[in-house]
């Protein structure tokens, strides 16, 4: 945890490089890559269903802050778990895991390569703590979630310490402000499309 809250503090000036593509398996067994999600907002976490209290608590946080978005822009926002424990996330586990929380949750699991490769590509941090054998063992991990854009690019991450109402805000100012790029776009072309008639 204090590692990951040392690249947390280094990496705040500018964006960091986190993200990219990603090829795991969803709640049913059926593939999915990070294309699938493109023109939705996801919001990212890694944990892993055997957690006793933290991934708990952070998934009920994510939920609330999907319920935040949703009552104000609808389903805008997909809530991502992506379990850090392959070898015992199976996704029949995932599902029932991610059932507790939200009914929009994409759960997301993998062999150890795909999940090992995501989580580079997010630089989470995870490591096998104590093992009693190789099914009783919890697992150190980052605590952290990320903010996707609809492009799937990396926008921001959020720390443990911030609240479900904080983490909402700084999402609802993200998806306010590209509505209003959009519509901007929009209202260009349709100026462009103008002129050329009067031409």
């Amino acid at each position: 945890e204090s590692e990951s809250r040392a690249i947390t503090t280094s990496e705040r000036l500018g964006t960091p490089r986190l993200g990219g593509p990603f090829e795991l398996v969803d709640r049913k067994g059926k593939p999915k890559t990070d294309q699938d999600y493109r023109g939705e907002y996801l919001l990212i976490y890694f944990g892993f269903t055997f957690c006793p209290d933290i991934c708990p608590q952070e998934m009920e946080k994510q939920t609330r802050v999907i319920e935040l978005l949703d009552a104000e822009f609808g389903p805008v926002a997909t809530p991502v778990f992506i379990s850090i424990d392959p070898k015992r996330d199976t996704p029949e586990l995932v599902d029932e895991y991610c059932t507790e929380f939200h009914p929009r949750i994409a759960g997301l699991t993998g062999t150890q390569e795909q999940v090992k490769k995501v989580s580079r590509a997010y630089r989470v941090y995870y490591n096998e703590g104590i093992k009693t054998d190789d099914t009783d063992y919890l697992i150190d991990h980052s605590i952290i979630h990320y903010f996707v854009g609809q492009n799937g690019k990396f926008i921001d991450f959020f720390g443990k310490n911030m609240t479900a109402k904080e983490m909402a805000e700084k999402m609802r100012a993200r998806i306010v402000q590209d509505a209003e790029k959009a519509k901007n776009r929009k209202q260009r072309r349709g100026v462009e499309s103008a002129d050329e008639d009067d031409d």
